[in-house]
């Protein structure tokens, strides 16, 4: 489910969906905001095919939280900045 393989779509995949997740966060959205913004994009490119649910939207949230790209405050979720010049 994180990748894809023979047997699921690559739209299907965390990776994906997480990807396309952060292209939607250009400023701060709810969770609806954001899961609204994410079926229009999907309903376009797919002709009106709905190619995942909720529930692994919400998958793709917490491991884009997990590594540390998102952030989530007052119900409010946002991409974080990297702008550390001393690496």
């Amino acid at each position: 489910m994180l990748t894809p393989t023979k047997n699921l779509h690559e739209d299907k995949t965390i990776i994906k969906i997480g990807a396309r997740i952060l292209s939607i966060l250009t400023s701060p959205k709810t969770v609806s905001s954001a899961w609204n913004a994410y079926m229009k994009m999907q309903e376009k490119e797919t002709n009106n095919t709905i190619r995942i649910q909720f529930d692994t939207f919400i998958l793709a949230l917490d491991f884009l939280y997990m590594i540390g790209v998102i952030e989530y405050k007052d119900d409010l979720m946002w991409r974080v900045t990297n702008d550390k010049k001393d690496f």
